[in-house]
């Protein structure tokens, strides 16, 4: 995901430059050139020119809309747009281009002037512009999203034990179990490494990853069960009864807590 993020925002068109008989589309990743010979159309982008459109390959919003397009009037074409109200469409005997400069009659005038000097005609005046900061912004939330993601690492979730239940306190898949729900008397530590029929395979509805997981999991036996995993290897079995939930639960201490429970629940 990252690296998604990152190579949406290098490959969007930053800027185009008109000279020397080509537009240079500006990126990050490496500017693109198209080169005007061979020029058979260049104009402001009719309503209709954009109708029917169906990207085949690219980006489609975020920081801009780029890539290989198809539409109703133009068939195919590659997009370097930021802003689609200020459309100019560039027909070549190579290919169709839909681009989006900020001046789209100064950018016409550029293109068929016999001959000038190289022009830098911006995507945005003034700066970064407010179409670029939202992008940025959330580009970096999304980056930071996913940072937090991968590195969340909680620890074993608290819990509360009763005579008639115990609860589970995670952040985002809490669970409660009724003691008449489960066969206490096969309340035992599972060491992963030992019985890999509960290593978990899938996960169903849930959250996972390298340092902890929570909430519903496929594992190896075909069992789907709910676990709350911290990582470490040596978990909790809490089976249920025909039709109950049963849980893996990551405790500080694995052993003294099934004692704790079967001595609770059994007596």
């Amino acid at each position: 995901m990252l690296l998604i993020v990152a190579s949406t925002y290098a490959y969007s068109p930053k800027g185009y430059e008109v000279g020397d008989r080509c537009i240079v589309v500006k990126r990050l990743i490496g500017n693109v050139r198209i080169p005007l010979d061979g020029l058979l159309e260049a104009r402001a982008a009719a309503s209709d020119d954009l109708a029917g459109c169906i990207r085949t390959f690219g980006n489609g919003g975020l920081f801009g809309y780029y890539g290989l397009y198809r539409t109703s009037k133009l068939g195919k074409c590659t997009w370097y747009v930021t802003d689609r109200s200020k459309a100019v469409v560039v027909i070549t005997g190579a290919k169709t281009a839909v681009l989006s400069p900020a001046d789209p009659d100064g950018f016409l005038k550029a293109i068929g002037a016999p001959a000038f000097a190289p022009r830098d005609l911006s995507t945005q005046r003034g700066g970064i512009g407010a179409r670029n900061i939202v992008g940025i912004a959330v580009g970096v939330i999304a980056l930071a999203a996913v940072a937090l993601s991968l590195l969340y690492s909680p620890g074993p979730p608290s819990y509360t034990l009763t005579p008639d239940a115990i609860t589970i306190h995670d952040k985002f898949y809490p669970v409660t179990l009724r003691a008449n729900a489960v066969d206490a008397g096969q309340i035992r530590v599972v060491d992963l490494t030992r019985e890999p029929d509960w290593r978990a395979t899938r996960r169903t509805n849930g959250f996972a990853n390298a340092h902890y997981q929570s909430g519903w999991f496929r594992v190896a036996n075909g069992n789907t069960i709910e676990m709350y995993r911290a990582g470490g290897d040596q978990l909790v079995l809490i089976p249920g009864k025909t039709g109950a939930t049963t849980v893996l639960y990551q405790a500080q201490d694995p052993g003294r807590f099934a004692a704790e429970v079967r001595r609770e629940w059994l007596r």
